[in-house]
């Protein structure tokens, strides 16, 4: 028997198998690179196109194995950061235009983590917000071993085969500038290539080196409503000491009104919440604004509409909350009101509130309930607006301003408080343990099927807050009910305009009048057609209107 022949496939194993793990530590960085989850177009295909950016980290490996560089923790560590770094950078340059209808802002979106920790936390189960946060720090644990041992297979194959990984070098660099010149549009345009992000990054990194010069900006725009409001009349006299409710509805949005699955629900709840206001003395008009933030941040909704002052980003807030422009509560305050400001959802201390200029703060651990949570919400809006009318309203003695935001129509819209017929029955809230909470099989991972839950958390709300209108206001109150943004694009779809229903209330039909001709329409259901005008437009109609020249 010839010893040679029978070694000879088992070394030629032995030589490929080299080969075979330099082969799957590229395919590993490729898919890294190339995968879009969460996004639910993505197809298996797309996971194995040439990406530009494993391509480049390729083309540095084998850079440095053929210049005979070591396999390093300094150059290697590095490297694995950016690789992670731009994985979740991928994450959110996907998730972020699924739920806000808006791009990914590294600088600003990043500041919202710590929210969308506390988030999740408060909308998930112990058990599973446990094993969900586990899994997060094991995937990224063995997305890092896993790919510092690629990095190390790529790097030491190259390196001992340092003959054949000049060609590699300028293989892979060849491929690269092809991909990023000009002349490689047809490989960009094909099947064969991927489409690079890079360039995303680099604008993010452009903006943050700009950040300054963007704060400048957007600094001369709340100079400007600084130096309105020393020119603007606001004695708000024609109010005539009339109260002033604003109740701002969360996710309460276009949609339902856009929509034929959702206004096929919602219409006949507007109707007849109608007819029973009309029959009780009350006028009503509506109209749509476009708000500043879509499927969440409603803070930016809330501060355009009290500061008349257009917040479209963190960045912008932030400034605004440092600034001495003048609020629509501190308008009140001069007119000799109480004002009082009512967020149940703002569950830990909040110095940043202090700029309102609000007499008055209702947070969540101010309002003694006693009751089951609900969802995101720790207590139903119906428990809020018993709570307030029982603090604030039953024995004001003097005219109010009160801002409420309502939170039971949260996302995920997963469960749903029970409506109290009997209002004197809510007490500390205690009634609910004894009320069965409607829930929905939806979740966060796919809020595509959460339409039906979501229209029921609006009807809810609707139900409380007309409810609420028929026993409580019982004087020339003024109710001013809108949404603060649409709900996430899942449940509105793609292309959508910003807006949201408003809604103006009251048995002063001169009250009323006014905004009728600021382009308000009878009835609870809008029929503006886009566009609409901006939320920030508000204050300063509102101040002209009910104030003397």
């Amino acid at each position: 028997m010839n010893l040679k022949n029978t070694k000879w496939p088992e070394q030629r194993l032995t030589n490929i198998k080299p080969w075979i793990r330099f082969s799957l530590a590229c395919l590993f960085l490729n898919v890294v690179f190339n995968i879009q989850y969460p996004a639910p177009e993505a197809s298996v295909f797309t996971l194995v196109q040439i990406s530009p950016e494993a391509l480049g980290i390729v083309a540095a490996v084998s850079t440095a194995a053929w210049l005979g560089v070591p396999f390093h923790p300094t150059i290697y560590l590095p490297l694995t950061a950016c690789i992670l770094f731009m994985r979740l950078f991928r994450i959110g340059e996907v998730l972020i235009p699924i739920y806000f209808f808006r791009p990914f802002n590294l600088y600003l979106d990043s500041q919202f983590l710590p929210d969308l920790i506390y988030l999740l936390y408060s909308t998930l189960s112990t058990g599973a917000f446990a094993f969900f946060a586990g899994l997060a720090v094991a995937s990224i644990v063995g997305f890092t071993t896993v790919t510092w041992a690629a990095l190390r297979c790529i790097h030491l194959y190259l390196r001992a085969t340092r003959k054949r990984c000049f060609l590699a070098v300028m293989l892979v660099n060849g491929l690269l500038l092809l991909q990023i010149s000009p002349a490689g549009g047809f490989l960009r345009h094909s099947n064969i290539a991927a489409q690079s992000y890079f360039h995303r990054i680099i604008e993010e990194v452009d903006f943050i080196l700009q950040i300054k010069g963007y704060r400048a900006r957007f600094q001369k725009d709340i100079d400007q409503a600084i130096e309105k409001s020393r020119r603007t009349n606001a004695a708000l006299d024609k109010l005539d000491g009339a109260n002033f409710y604003i109740l701002f509805i969360e996710s309460y949005g276009h949609t339902l009104f856009a929509d034929e699955r959702h206004f096929a629900k919602i219409s006949p709840v507007l109707n007849t919440l109608a007819g029973d206001l009309e029959q009780r003395g009350f006028a009503m008009v509506s109209t749509f604004f476009n708000s500043t933030t879509y499927g969440g941040a409603s803070w930016l909704a809330h501060a355009t509409l009290a500061s008349g002052v257009h917040l479209n980003n963190q960045m912008r807030y932030n400034l605004l909350i440092t600034s001495k422009a003048k609020t629509i509560a501190h308008y009140f305050n001069q007119a000799g009101y109480r004002t009082v400001s009512v967020k149940p959802g703002t569950k830990w201390p909040w110095p940043e509130g202090e700029f309102f200029g609000f007499h008055k703060k209702y947070y969540a651990w101010h309002f003694n309930y006693q009751g089951p949570p609900h969802g995101w919400s720790s207590m139903p809006d119906q428990y809020v607006l018993d709570y307030i009318y029982r603090r604030e309203i039953k024995h004001g003695q003097k005219p109010l301003f009160i801002e409420f935001a309502l939170i039971s129509s949260h996302a995920p819209f997963n469960g749903l408080p029970p409506f109290v017929a009997d209002w004197s029955q809510i007490g500390d809230g205690a009634v609910f343990h004894e009320l069965e909470t409607i829930y929905f099989p939806v979740n966060w991972h796919n809020l595509t099927d959460a339409s039906d839950a979501y229209v029921a958390a609006i009807i809810y709300e609707l139900r409380v807050i007309g409810d609420f209108i028929k026993q409580f206001v019982d004087d020339n109150a003024l109710v001013l009910i809108l949404g603060d943004h649409q709900p996430v694009v899942q449940i509105t779809g793609a292309n959508q305009p910003w807006s949201v229903p408003v809604h103006v209330i009251c048995r002063n039909r001169d009250f009323v009048k006014l905004f009728e001709q600021r382009g308000f329409t009878p009835g609870l259901i809008p029929r503006q057609i886009s566009p609409h005008a901006g939320m920030e437009t508000f204050l300063y109609n509102f101040l002209k209107d009910f104030s003397s020249p």
